[in-house]
């Protein structure tokens, strides 16, 4: 399949369903509440004073520094099959260009459905450590939004998607330090992405035939050609909000061990925990914990578990500065994680058994009345400042109204979070 022919799926996406603009007004929101979120922590703070100062300030730039932000937070939106995670390119670039409700929701359903689509194709969570798969499909995630937003013909959406792919391997090594490049690899993958786009509506010409099978084969050994069957124009309905900042390999185990809490565990009794995981995603939960390392908090089961006992304010903090709670710490080190390959089906599916003064207690998840992505929204919405929390509550009502003067002020919000001036106030 090249380029024309993926674009051209996407062709029949209705910027006027209702069903759709409601899951892209949500994933738009959801996308914001990161933004915001992490603008108020310093390296968030940091990776947009970087954009800012070395961008002209420009909303491009902006767009840019919020996509690295979202990202950063590891609270957004995720599919979880591929590993992608679109909505952090995909809002930025559109609603810097979208002149309208219509546009601004084609845009970022097709900014999804590329993004999955590539995402899969590449290996998913297969692809991995190697490949990262949701840094693979950035550019393009970007490209695509931007092209939609600004009305590009389908030859120039199809000429930005290629140039935006051209060079791109997903590959970023193991980048330590704060600020860390593994967020400024988002930003800049999306700001090639966004300039790809502007580049095809100058008449620049890539190759359209670059997404080969070859050329995909060569990206990671799980790689798949790229097929018609893999690009879905509703991808977006099959992303699924976070609740938590963690990875999402972790979630439905910490979601079965808060309903073990609810149902009246004392978490200071408890002897042992036990968690089974499938065994593709255990890796990443239980590598050893380096409590200086942030993306090590944020991964590690056994911390999150001491977290969701004794700190559970804790399980929305963007920035893990401050040290953990010593008896969550000593939680942390009586779990023990265990690859489970009867735990199957969508979602990473987790089973947790928990040993209280012998006796033990068990639950899985997800639950046939696992919550919806609105009321896990509002939540995350409410904890952030009161005055930043109004402001996106205001958007997520007028939405609803679906006019070019609500994504006007979704613009405003995303310039107003990645201003200098706003990381600081938010910081302070």
């Amino acid at each position: 399949m090249n380029a024309r022919d993926l674009i051209s799926i996407l062709k029949p996406i209705d910027g006027r369903d209702q069903n759709l603009g409601d899951l892209v007004n949500l994933h738009s929101v959801d996308a914001l509440t990161c933004l915001a979120a992490g603008a108020g922590a310093k390296e968030g703070a940091s990776l947009l004073a970087f954009y800012r100062e070395n961008g002209a300030g420009d909303a491009i730039s902006s767009a840019a520094g919020a996509s690295a932000v979202i990202r950063f937070t590891e609270w957004d939106a995720i599919h979880v099959p591929s590993c992608a995670t679109p909505g952090a390119m995909a809002v930025p670039a559109s609603l810097i260009f979208a002149q309208d409700y219509e546009a601004h929701v084609r845009a970022v359903a097709a900014g999804h459905a590329v993004g999955v689509a590539l995402s899969e194709a590449v290996g998913g969570v297969s692809a991995l450590p190697e490949t990262w798969p949701g840094l693979f499909a950035a550019p393009a995630v970007a490209a695509v939004s931007a092209a939609i937003a600004l009305g590009l013909s389908d030859e120039q959406a199809a000429q930005a998607l290629v140039l935006s792919m051209a060079g791109s391997s997903g590959r970023n090594g193991r980048p330590s330090g704060m600020p860390s490049a593994r967020w400024l690899a988002i930003g800049e993958a999306t700001l090639k992405g966004i300039r790809a786009a502007l580049a095809a509506k100058a008449g620049i010409k890539g190759d359209l035939g670059l997404l080969s099978p070859s050329w995909m084969k060569g990206q990671a050994a799980a790689a798949v050609a790229l097929e018609p069957g893999h690009v879905d124009t509703l991808a977006i309905r099959g992303v699924g909000m976070k609740p938590f900042v963690s990875a999402r390999q972790g979630v439905n185990a910490i979601q079965a061990f808060r309903h073990l809490l609810e149902k009246g565990i004392n978490p200071n009794t408890i002897d042992t925990i036990e968690v089974f995981l499938p065994p593709v995603v255990t890796l990443v939960v239980s590598r050893p914990l380096v409590t200086e390392d942030r993306l090590s908090t944020i991964a590690h089961l056994g911390l999150l578990l001491g977290i969701a006992a004794f700190e559970p304010d804790r399980l929305v903090d963007v920035e893990r500065a401050r040290p953990f709670n010593a008896d969550a710490m000593a939680l942390a080190k009586r779990v023990t994680i265990t690859a489970d390959d009867t735990l199957t089906g969508d979602g990473w599916p987790a089973r947790i058994v928990v040993s209280e003064k012998g006796q033990t207690r068990e639950a899985v998840w997800p639950q046939t009345s696992n919550e919806g992505a609105q009321p896990m929204l509002d939540r995350k919405i409410g904890s952030l400042p009161a005055t930043t929390a109004q402001r996106l509550q205001r958007l997520q009502a007028t939405l609803a109204e679906a006019g070019t003067a609500v994504v006007q002020e979704a613009r405003s919000l995303l310039l107003t979070f990645t201003d200098v001036s706003f990381t600081r106030s938010a910081a302070a």
